[in-house]
């Protein structure tokens, strides 16, 4: 990369005090004790160590999981986690903050054009998304910042903001406001931090799946037949289940356009994912495509956790072709894409 290609120094301020990162630098915040994890801190260590010997980092994870975790290891080697971003790609050289970069999935294939900055407050996922960027030398067209959305500002807006699989963990972090203030809270401080003219891309469940409601388990608490009800009744449902609050949160289409306008947003558009935002094998616009779409196809799912086949694809399918023919069926996919751009 040339001096001129260089990206300018990340501006940003966290808790009141100013930081300028250059291009390849990392900022560490005190991590909070209950950052989200899928797998231990041991674990992503011998990982890194093995990385640090030289070794390729997809064959550092697929020699632990691959076998032992079959969904995990797809989930952080299979392209198609930022599949979205090859269909609906950022002009080349556009500034991007990737909220909760998870292993780096996005953010590592958008940096290959683009100027990104992996936002994780998980210190070792951090750690391994800068070595996988060294080992593929993206790092210079990245930044590195270990922290919480809601406790940063930056000095200068993106053009493109990610939030993948991010916003129904949300109220987890923010538990001194209600699950849907903390998420609509977190949405303000991603309006703020989006350049006019730039868009804001979701990847998220839909509460009302289809697959959820004919018993496959919620993504996130693993348990079916609470997540689909309303806030209010899955609190209870959850509460009388497990003794805990629910602090993840997820909702019908209408609902995260609700959300999303009440935060600053305008232009709001959404798209079916199927089987599911994270390996989507077929994105399509929500609204009569999606109709279209089921009618003279069907995409075979998979429980969320897992990634195992349910065992009810048929039924799946026979009530698919109905909403398809009464178009409403995008209401009822797995998992949404949702693409917003600040309201003028």
């Amino acid at each position: 990369m040339s001096t001129a290609d260089r990206p300018s120094p990340l501006r940003l301020s966290h808790r009141g005090r100013h930081h300028a990162l250059p291009p390849g630098a990392r900022f560490a915040a005190v991590a909070a004790a209950d950052t989200y994890r899928d797998i231990s801190s041991a674990e992503m260590r011998g990982i890194l160590a093995d990385i640090e010997t030289g070794k390729a980092w997809r064959e550092a994870v697929g020699e632990r999981y691959a076998q032992a975790n079959p969904w995990l290891h797809r989930i952080v080697t299979d392209p198609r986690r930022a599949q979205f971003f090859t269909e609906h790609a950022p002009v080349a050289g556009s500034r991007v903050l990737d909220i909760g970069a998870g292993w780096g999935q996005i953010a590592l294939p958008l940096a290959r054009t683009c100027q990104v900055c992996a936002l994780e407050p998980t210190p070792d996922r951090l750690e391994f998304i800068a070595a996988a960027a060294r080992q593929e030398h993206l790092d210079g067209r990245m930044w590195f910042v270990q922290a919480d959305l809601l406790d940063v500002e930056f000095g200068d807006p993106f053009d493109l903001v990610t939030c993948i699989g991010v916003l129904e963990w949300v109220p987890k972090s923010a538990p001194h406001l209600g699950p849907r203030e903390a998420q609509r809270a977190f949405l303000a401080c991603a309006r703020r931090s989006v350049a006019p003219g730039g868009r804001l891309v979701i990847g998220i469940e839909n509460r009302l799946g289809l697959k959820y409601l004919l018993g496959a388990p919620d993504d996130h608490i693993d348990c079916a037949g609470i997540a689909v009800y309303d806030a209010a009744l899955a609190e209870r449902k959850w509460r009388a289940r497990s003794g805990q609050p629910l602090r993840s949160l997820t909702h019908t289409r209408v609902e995260y356009e609700a959300l999303l306008r009440e935060a600053g947003f305008g232009r709001i558009r959404f798209w079916s994912a199927f089987p599911d935002y994270k390996l989507p094998q077929a994105i399509v616009p929500a609204g009569s495509e999606t109709d279209r779409f089921l009618t003279g196809s069907v995409v075979a799912e998979h429980d969320g956790i897992r990634g195992e086949p349910l065992a009810f694809q048929e039924e799946l399918a026979s009530h698919y072709r109905s909403l398809a023919a009464l178009g409403i069926a995008s209401d009822f996919a797995p998992s949404f894409f949702i693409e917003a751009e600040p309201a003028s």
